[in-house]
């Protein structure tokens, strides 16, 4: 639903959106994942926790974690009963929280489960799956480039941090995980190891 005095077909236009980055918020001491529309015009971020964040940055880095993490879990279940991720939604904001479906297909048979968008998004990189977003929820919440220009020229955020070069589509991490986020994949003193 709408809020009050909303437009009611905003709950059924969807909109596709990429995902672009993991950033992880120190001070906040939790990660967005930044997704936007094709165009870049509009960009929506999705707090989550670090598991949902580092099982996102190994799918965008094409890197496979050390060991499997829960949503490799989910997503071997899903390929080994013959299922495939079709659509991952992010339908409604409550509460500052986003709830979402996930879509499969299983041969002929259709499926929609609930999912946190954090898990859904994780499995829709895997299959390469359509991430959409209702225009309800990118109007709640969505950071239009105008909005993101217009503090960039405000000047540094709380702490200096920001700049005033306009923003480009980057890749700061040059294809790594975001720091902080993969576990060292080799002890550094091959002495340490106990059995």
């Amino acid at each position: 639903m709408p809020k009050q005095g909303g437009n009611p077909a905003a709950c059924k236009e969807l909109i596709e959106l990429q995902v672009r980055d993991v950033i992880p918020l120190v001070e906040a001491q939790t990660h967005a994942v930044v997704l936007s529309t094709e165009d870049g015009e509009l960009v929506l971020p999705i707090f989550v926790d670090e598991s949902a964040a580092v099982a996102i940055a190994f799918r965008l880095a094409h890197m496979q974690p050390p060991q499997p993490l829960a949503q490799d879990l989910l997503g071997s279940l899903v390929t080994g009963l013959g299922g495939k991720v079709v659509e991952v939604r992010i339908d409604d904001l409550r509460d500052d929280i986003y709830t979402g479906r996930i879509f499969l297909t299983q041969g002929k048979r259709k499926l929609s489960l609930d999912a946190r968008p954090s898990d859904s998004i994780a499995m829709a990189l895997d299959g390469k799956a359509r991430i959409m977003v209702t225009r309800k929820v990118l109007d709640e919440a969505g950071i239009s480039r105008s909005e993101i220009d217009a503090l960039r020229e405000e000047g540094p955020g709380v702490g200096g941090s920001g700049d005033a070069e306009p923003m480009h589509p980057m890749d700061p991490h040059q294809g790594q995980p975001p720091p902080g986020l993969a576990p060292p994949l080799v002890p550094e003193k091959t002495d340490e190891i106990s059995l």
